[in-house]
């Protein structure tokens, strides 16, 4: 769908409430000024939510929703939308350390890899030989997301690198297809892939001065675009907030609200007193919630009758 001009400003906030263990609260919020005389005048409009075996998070979800991209969860073709694709099916290929359990698998951080490009690209040339063979194409995008085309990639089921992260993931939860043979070709690769890579030169010298190593290649936002799907204008996915405190102090985390805050919301709220309607998503681990400005006096009411607060949106997240 071509992307247009009038659409109203839609900032989707991933993080606003994070996955954290059970009995643990989230930090505590600093002043937003500017958030809070947005959610002043607006009201819920939607809200999704997820389920445990759910394969994209609440905020890859709602963005898809955003741009109208089609696909189920799981489904979604974040690669092909994200680099203009069209007719072929294409998947990010993100090079990664993960760790096999009986039944699950144990993502570490790909984030904590500091994978530079030097070494994606020895990565990968050392792999292209098998992933031509099997009719992949690869290129590397970016150190740790490499752009892979070709039909074996064709009606994946992908859990998202996100999703991942916030809990282990299943063997039968890996990316997979209905079709047996497709299935089989797939597991196959993935698993000649994990040999080649176990005695690279790239992770040996990793290995020597106690990095993480990349064993696997996890397979992400499978899919195929039928035409060409632009971005649409307005929609802003902001992820400053989706690092957990364990990783990132408190403070951090509180400066990043006020960064937010000021960067993000302040220019929303500037069109909101001019007038426009605009709309912000909230996502947490398990629910997404749409608020937007709206007109009239059954709007005016509700706002001033149950007005909006950032903390208690962030308990149903």
């Amino acid at each position: 769908m071509p992307a247009s001009d009038s659409a109203p400003p839609h900032l989707l906030v991933d993080g606003a409430a994070l996955a954290l263990p059970t009995g643990t609260t989230q930090p505590p919020l600093p002043e937003l000024p500017e958030l809070d005389a947005l959610l002043a005048r607006m009201r819920v409009v939607d809200t999704l939510e997820i389920e445990d075996d759910s394969p994209e998070t609440p905020f890859e979800l709602a963005l898809a929703r955003a741009h109208g991209l089609p696909g189920a969860a799981g489904h979604t073709p974040w690669a092909a939308f994200e680099t203009g694709t069209v007719g072929t099916p294409c998947a990010w290929l993100v090079p990664c350390h993960w760790q096999m359990g009986m039944d699950s698998v144990t993502l570490a951080d790909p984030d904590e890899l500091l994978l530079d490009e030097s070494e994606a690209r020895a990565l990968l040339a050392g792999l292209q030989p098998l992933l031509a063979e099997a009719g992949v194409r690869v290129q590397c995008e970016r150190p740790d997301a490499w752009l892979a085309q070709g039909e074996l990639l064709r009606g994946l089921t992908c859990w998202s690198l996100r999703r991942a992260l916030q809990q282990p993931v299943t063997r039968g939860q890996l990316a997979r297809t209905p079709d047996p043979a497709q299935h089989a070709r797939l597991r196959r690769l993935q698993s000649e892939l994990q040999m080649l890579l176990h005695n690279h030169p790239v992770n040996e010298a990793r290995e020597q001065v106690g990095r993480w190593t990349v064993n696997a290649l996890w397979i992400d936002g499978a899919g195929a675009l039928a035409e060409t799907h632009a971005p649409r204008a307005g929609v802003h996915g902001d992820t400053r907030l989706a690092r957990p405190p364990a990783q990132a102090s408190a403070e951090a985390h509180a400066a990043a609200w006020r960064a937010l805050d000021a960067e993000a919301m302040a220019p929303l709220a500037t069109r909101q007193r001019a007038g426009e309607k605009v709309r912000i998503t909230l996502c947490g681990p398990r629910r997404a919630v749409t608020l937007a400005t709206g007109h009239g006096l059954r709007h005016w009411i509700g706002t001033r009758i149950q007005p909006q607060r950032l903390a208690q949106l962030r308990e149903g997240l």
